[in-house]
């Protein structure tokens, strides 16, 4: 089954409005002030017969980037209150920023709780048939995620975040560089389903914090390639705080962000870095 993302998010805002204020609602969008929502985005199947649930966020304040620590304004419940989510919420629509791998039975009591702006907002997730997902290979055309590497001949990410990919040092105030190796398979030729919305880079490579406790600075946020196939683009990011951060690396092809309405294909990996003074 294909699921639609857009079908995804249409259903689910009908579910997380009956538990977010009006000010976080469609056609009440302002600059300042409003909740940040969680998304539940769907569940697929893993080989080991387990089943992984992907969440995001959005934040609808045009101009106010929200951080909100783990514990009371930002957690899971029932318990543990981290389960690795982004502490970190810039505006807009952010995809797959979270993974959580459940056994197949999981009985859907779990619950992502924001509260930005004294406005708790909240989301369940589950394993319901109507939100399964197929965020590792298009059924329609044979698309598949892109690949992202720290190393040449490292280890590869590909698909939804699952754990830490790489591991860095840094300290406060001397950029950091962020080198990367990428390389993406096009889709069939000929097959159905096409990609939709219009010409889009090939390839683009974008850089997000996830965690930390200050703001960072990246010297290329966002990298666009006419090709797909093997790209090593680099940046620098330079950090204003010490302490242990997690930088998200998100590669897109010509599905664009969230895969155009579709959770195939793109694929995001953590990067933590430990910064000293």
């Amino acid at each position: 089954m294909r699921m639609s993302a857009a079908g995804v998010l249409c259903a689910l805002m009908t579910i997380a409005l009956g538990a977010v204020p009006a000010s976080a609602q469609p056609g009440s969008l302002r600059a300042f002030g409003s909740p940040v929502v969680p998304m539940f985005e769907g569940w697929y199947e893993n080989p080991d017969g387990t089943a992984t649930i992907l969440v995001g966020f959005f934040n609808p304040n045009a101009e106010e980037t929200v951080n909100l620590p783990v514990g009371e304004l930002n957690r899971f419940e029932p318990g543990p209150e981290d389960r690795g989510q982004p502490t970190h919420f810039p505006p807009g629509r952010a995809w797959g920023v979270l993974t959580l791998k459940v056994p197949r039975d999981f009985d859907g009591e779990l619950r992502w709780v924001l509260n930005a702006n004294n406005q708790p907002a909240s989301i369940p997730v589950h394993l319901e048939a109507p939100y399964f997902i197929e965020p590792l290979r298009d059924a329609a055309n044979g698309n598949e995620p892109p690949t992202i590497r720290f190393a040449p001949d490292g280890p590869g990410a590909t698909g939804p975040p699952t754990g830490i990919a790489a591991s860095m040092t840094a300290k406060v105030g001397t950029p950091l560089h962020l080198v990367v190796w990428t390389s993406d398979v096009k889709p069939e030729e000929g097959s159905e389903g096409g990609l939709g919305g219009g010409p889009r880079p090939a390839l683009t490579l974008r850089w997000h914090l996830h965690r930390g406790p200050a703001a960072v600075e990246f010297s290329e946020p966002s990298q666009s390639f006419t090709d797909s196939a093997d790209q090593n683009p680099t940046s620098t990011v330079t950090f204003s705080a010490p302490g242990e951060h997690v930088l998200r690396a998100e590669a897109l092809d010509e599905t664009g962000v969230g895969g155009s309405g579709f959770q195939c294909c793109w694929t995001s990996a953590m990067v933590q870095v430990a910064v000293s003074p």
